[in-house]
């Protein structure tokens, strides 16, 4: 076992796929622990699966699918504030539209690529042991653009997480934080796309923060243990991912899953 552990470390690819993995560990978490506090995890769910329809026009015109991932992902969180004040409906309701038909169009124009699309795969569940250094560098300057904005705006964004109403009397403009909430999940989303996939990000981003949040006795502990969980997870799956020679996506999102099952089990003990 010690002989496989220490081959582990041996591939460049590994050293790629740990930064990559921490990174987006790190700034998924920490977007996580705002996710759990505003209760929107299905945003996060609907942006993830709408992303798709940004990596088909990537791929169709022949750019980096993240980048117009991201960019695809960006007008949706511009556009969902414009959609719910002009139609009255609940933003359950709009994210209810924006995942199928955004899915759907993604499925279509990739069916009008010529061949096959092994890519589609591993932008589905993930492929972070083929991540290149430039989708490293691009996962970097995300996370480093998010990480200034949400210390500059923590207190805000925290505090319209909590009371919206309060927050508006207290002179904060809420709805200037909720357009850029929207943004930093959305680029957060789009970057965890090729740790585990536009099926599995989700996990990453709740699962570590509801894990932490049974134990923590307050938020900045929370802000501080949820990213050492998310990066334990992280690693763990994609190190069980090599060893079993399975897909890294499912891995990460299965060890999470059983960490948060422990927590579940022991915490009222």
């Amino acid at each position: 076992m010690i002989e496989q552990f220490t081959e582990f470390f041996t591939y460049p690819f590994v050293y790629r796929a740990l930064l990559g993995g921490v990174l987006v560990a790190a700034l998924t978490s920490w977007m996580g622990v705002l996710v759990i506090l505003r209760q929107s995890s299905f945003f996060g769910d609907a942006i993830a699966h709408s992303s798709l329809m940004g990596v088909a026009v990537g791929l169709l015109l022949g750019i980096n699918p993240i980048i117009a991932a991201a960019i695809y992902a960006v007008i949706v969180a511009f556009g969902l504030p414009y959609l719910k004040k002009h139609s009255d409906l609940p933003i359950d309701s709009l994210l209810g539209f924006i995942l199928p038909f955004s899915m759907g169009v993604g499925v279509i124009l990739l069916a009008l690529l010529p061949g096959y699309q092994p890519e589609l795969v591993s932008f589905l569940f993930g492929s972070i042991l083929a991540i290149s250094w430039n989708d490293v560098f691009i996962v970097l300057v995300i996370v480093l653009v998010s990480f200034i904005t949400m210390l500059i705006l923590k207190q805000k964004m925290v505090f319209a997480s909590f009371d919206s109403e309060y927050a508006k009397i207290t002179g904060i403009q809420v709805t200037k934080i909720d357009v850029i909430y929207n943004v930093l999940l959305a680029v957060t989303i789009v970057a965890g796309i090729r740790l585990v996939g536009i099926v599995l990000v989700n996990a990453l981003l709740v699962i570590p923060a509801s894990t932490v949040r049974l134990y923590a006795k307050s938020l900045n502990q929370m802000f501080v243990f949820t990213p050492i969980v998310s990066v334990l997870s992280t690693f763990l799956g994609i190190y069980l991912s090599f060893v079993f020679d399975v897909p890294t996506g499912p891995a990460i999102a299965t060890v999470s899953g059983l960490i948060f099952l422990v927590a579940v089990v022991t915490h009222k003990l």
